[in-house]
């Protein structure tokens, strides 16, 4: 799994997640280095785990091993204001209450989670990096 980020901005970080020939959109926080709860994740290569996310009561991908923060998880998200540190997934690029977001969050979640419940149980890892076009 790998998460290519295309644009770090004041109005949140945003990329595609990877999984095969699949890909969403993600929206995360701007980059604040990598601060718990206000920031995006640093580039790097990280574990998977499966959770549960409290907040929203189901579970998700948890990213493991980032220096200096825990309970990162992927989510449904459609806004920068809807994660606290963590990556959400969306079907498109769009607006939200005149914010940019990613759009269709919870089909989104839910096509990956089942790509990712689908990979092999040795590839649960992610890779992310900013891609420049």
């Amino acid at each position: 799994m790998r998460l290519e980020r295309f644009a770090y901005t004041p109005l949140g970080t945003f990329g595609k997640i990877y999984i095969g020939d699949k890909s969403w959109y993600t929206v995360e926080r701007p980059d604040r280095g990598n601060e718990p709860s206000i920031s995006c994740i640093q580039e790097g290569c990280y574990g998977l785990m499966m959770d549960h996310y409290n907040r929203g009561g189901y579970d998700a991908f948890e990213i493991l091993g980032v220096p200096g923060r825990t309970e990162i998880k992927i989510h449904i998200a459609n806004t920068m204001e809807d994660v606290q540190g963590c990556v959400g997934v969306g079907l498109d690029l769009g607006y939200i209450k005149d914010r940019w977001a990613i759009t269709s969050s919870t089909i989104a979640f839910r096509e990956f989670m089942k790509a990712a419940h689908d990979m092999p149980h040795h590839c649960k890892s992610i890779i992310i990096s900013f891609v420049k076009s």
